[in-house]
């Protein structure tokens, strides 16, 4: 049985992934900085040291979990790249579900349905698979 539907859809799960996580980096942000500061300029000095610093805080955390997203990507586009035909292959199947239950937390509901319709499809061929007796 090939694999093709499911290495289409985890690519598309990656680009997915890589697509959010650059607009997180690159938009999100600088967005999420300079609408702080803006705001932070109304305070008193007091309250704009330590807003500045959450800030900064905040906005390394985005760009952590960007950069994050992102190698999750690159580890998808792998893992898609190197799925075999006719085999099953238990720690993608690991992999593409805590994957999935990562975007369901993160609120990602593209990615999450994108993980859950690969997960699915992949377990229903590995029963193909299995009651076929063709496992390589």
């Amino acid at each position: 049985m090939t694999r093709k539907l499911e290495r289409n859809l985890l690519m598309a799960g990656s680009i997915w992934n890589a697509i959010t996580a650059l607009l997180t980096i690159f938009a999100y942000s600088p967005w999420f900085q300079k609408v702080g500061v803006d705001k932070l300029k109304q305070t008193n000095p007091d309250t704009m040291l330590v807003g500045t610093t959450m800030i900064d805080s905040v906005t390394k955390v985005v760009v952590t979990f960007g950069l994050f997203m992102f190698v999750g990507a690159i580890v998808n586009f792998v893992i898609a790249k190197n799925m075999k035909d006719h085999a099953i292959q238990y720690k993608i199947v690991i992999w593409i579900a805590a994957w999935g239950i990562l975007q369901l937390v993160t609120m990602d509901v593209i990615g999450f349905v994108i993980f859950l319709i690969t997960f699915v499809i992949y377990l229903a061929k590995n029963k193909a698979i299995k009651l076929s007796g063709v496992e390589i």
